[in-house]
């Protein structure tokens, strides 16, 4: 396939990469450089391969069997897994919704004075409206487009030319036995590998791909979305570490979070900032939402998908609207935006390896998959994956308990 043509295949994984680079995703790479500086780099080289190979297996059990993840493992596990399985997504996606919401309404309100709360209800509305009417999809392309604008965090990492030595130094894996960077690790295994990313491009594959199956397009558009992502989470780290760590600079909310844009940016660095977060929410918050409505529906056998129409999918959209309702109510609680942002993302590293396993099972059934089950290569680095993040999580687990 020419590169033209891989240009032309670009669908449900570049979004999907793109809807990673989130505000929840960037806030927790620039809290992993600012609290342990290039420490942190190994885990996201160990992570894209894993990335790649799970998100490609829920797209390629999607395209095969034609339908979405929740009713595959409910027509499989039945009911008694698929229930508590949907519930912990839905939970987690509406707390990344709120996460999300809140960077972004903080943001817009240091911009412009206008009070958060007014904010969030038309930043809602604005997405309601998007989805329901169906400017949506007109404008994903341009949403996708206008994400490649984190290079600047590219740009800022190599203007303040870090020790080359040191950051590479950061690809060595190192473990520190302490909370905060075992939760720093789940946190950034969370948000590159969300379940609510596997949903969603599960469902997005089925409706976009009505033809034959098509492994090739699948395997080279989820590499592309997942390479680019974690590419841009790499520097966001040395960024961050460039910049934050340092210095000694606590992460204590969104205006700290733009200073590692300041090399780059100089006054104009919260401006940038505020831009990506802004993008990446509109393209992100639509995705969480989404994944949420596409779950439930096809748990409860629902129509389903972006392409109806309100009327004859109106559990679809029902779903999705309580979604945006109930993410804008969290901005309620007495949380730090930054916070909120983080625990999300580590909430998100316990809950994929669950969702992971039951997938992983699907994929090597060849009664479901026929020819298209699992290769050995894909089920060791899926394998390393559940057992690395199984392993973290116990550890972070053991940590809370005096």
């Amino acid at each position: 396939m020419s590169l033209k043509e891989k240009v032309k295949k670009i669908g449900p994984g570049v979004v999907t990469g793109g809807a990673d680079n989130d505000p929840a995703g960037i806030i927790t790479y620039t809290t992993a450089g600012a609290q342990f500086g290039f420490s942190t780099l190994w885990i996201l080289l160990l992570a894209t391969p894993m990335m790649i190979a799970v998100q490609e297996m829920a797209a390629r059990i999607a395209t095969v069997t034609k339908r979405g993840l929740s009713k595959i493992i409910k027509q499989r596990y039945g009911k008694k897994v698929a229930v508590p399985i949907v519930s912990s997504l839905a939970i987690a996606n509406l707390l990344t919704l709120g996460a999300d919401t809140a960077a972004v309404s903080a943001v817009i309100s240091i911009l412009t004075g206008i009070n958060w709360y007014l904010i969030t209800i038309g930043l809602m509305a604005l997405i309601w409206y998007m989805i329901l009417f169906g400017k949506y999809k007109q404008i994903k392309t341009i949403l996708v487009a206008l994400t490649f604008m984190l290079i600047v965090y590219v740009l800022s990492a190599f203007y303040v030319s870090p020790d080359i030595r040191v950051v590479l130094s950061g690809f060595i894996p190192k473990f520190l036995p302490n909370f905060a960077f075992v939760s720093v690790l789940v946190g950034i295994l969370g948000t590159t590998i969300s379940p609510y990313m596997l949903f969603w491009q599960a469902s997005e594959e089925i409706e976009e791909r009505k033809k034959v199956i098509q492994i090739k397009e699948i395997s080279w558009d989820t590499t592309a979305g997942m390479v680019w992502s974690n590419v841009i989470a790499i520097f966001v780290i040395i960024a961050a570490a460039s910049t934050l760590y340092i210095n000694h600079t606590q992460l204590s909310n969104v205006l700290v979070a733009s200073l590692p844009l300041k090399p780059i940016a100089g006054e104009f660095a919260f401006l940038l900032f505020s831009i990506g977060i802004i993008v990446s929410g509109l393209l992100a918050i639509p995705v969480l939402a989404g994944s949420t409505a596409y779950a439930v529906s096809e748990l409860f056998g629902w129509r389903e998908g972006l392409t109806k129409k309100v009327y004859s999918a109106k559990g679809f959209y029902f779903v999705f609207t309580i979604s945006l309702i109930v993410g804008g109510l969290l901005l309620t609680l007495p949380i730090n935006p930054v916070d909120f942002l983080f625990y999300t993302q580590v909430l998100d590293g316990f809950l994929i390896p669950l969702v992971v396993i039951i997938l992983l099972a699907i994929a090597n059934d060849v009664s479901i998959m026929h020819k298209h089950v699992n290769t050995k290569l894909q089920n060791l680095i899926i394998m390393i994956f559940l057992a690395m993040t199984i392993v973290f999580d116990i550890v972070l687990i053991q940590g809370l308990i005096p």
